[in-house]
């Protein structure tokens, strides 16, 4: 499409990540960390990437928001903004599980199970497990949580484990056979990989656009309700 503009927005982890694509590509990528809340400064940080680029609400096409599973808050900070966007001005909104999106960086991996971690605190991670091959993308399993004891049951090998839930899982990772560790360099989200045009073989356009939280949150189980 000739003026496809993407906007894009992570907030499922620690920073808070915004992409601009235009017709040829990535245009601009900024990755946040700020003593203010995200509700506080998302507004002026996407006025901030739009009007750097010469660009305006208008000229975007679509928009892209991680769904989680990570933080329950940070998740509905960028979703809600986004659905409030879609509301003023009708710019169609896509959700991306956080999980497919960290999978997606090693698509180029190839005939290999992928297993991106996430630091779910409480002693445990979300994760899925993924395959890939000839740069086609897979989910194996759903979403989940669980204790780093249980990680060496669900993942099939060869395989690769990465992200920011190594830190509590690599010692029941390191010595199995067929699984290789990546440290540091994937643990994050570039929200660039949200407009990366290879992406959109993977998105699921019917994907309901509501957070995916992995397990019921501190306030659901205190007080025994269930949070939309």
């Amino acid at each position: 499409m000739a003026n496809r503009h993407i906007l894009a927005i992570d907030n499922s982890t620690d920073f808070l990540n915004i992409a601009l694509s235009g017709p040829d590509g990535l245009v601009d990528e900024r990755h946040i960390k700020e003593s203010r809340s995200v509700s506080e400064i998302l507004p002026e940080k996407i006025e901030e990437i739009l009007s750097a680029n010469g660009t305006s609400l208008r000229d975007v096409s679509e928009l892209r928001v991680t769904l989680g599973p990570g933080s329950f808050t940070g998740i509905r900070v960028a979703l809600s903004f986004c659905k409030g966007i879609r509301a003023a001005t009708g710019i169609p909104v896509q959700g991306i599980p956080t999980l497919d999106a960290l999978a997606f960086t090693l698509i180029d991996k190839q005939e290999t199970c992928l297993c991106p971690l996430i630091d779910a605190r409480r002693s445990e991670v979300f994760l899925a497990l993924y395959h890939t091959t000839g740069k086609i993308l897979s989910r194996q399993t759903g979403f989940m949580a669980v204790k780093p004891e249980e990680i060496p049951a669900i993942i099939k090998t060869p395989c690769i484990c990465f992200g920011t839930g190594l830190r509590i899982a690599e010692e029941y990772l390191s010595s199995l056979d067929g699984v290789t560790i990546i440290r540091d360099t994937h643990d994050q989200i570039r929200a660039a990989t949200l407009v990366d045009e290879r992406i959109d073989t993977i998105l699921d356009k019917h994907l309901p656009l509501n957070p995916i939280y992995g397990r019921r949150s501190e306030a659901e189980i205190k007080f025994n309700v269930i949070i939309d």
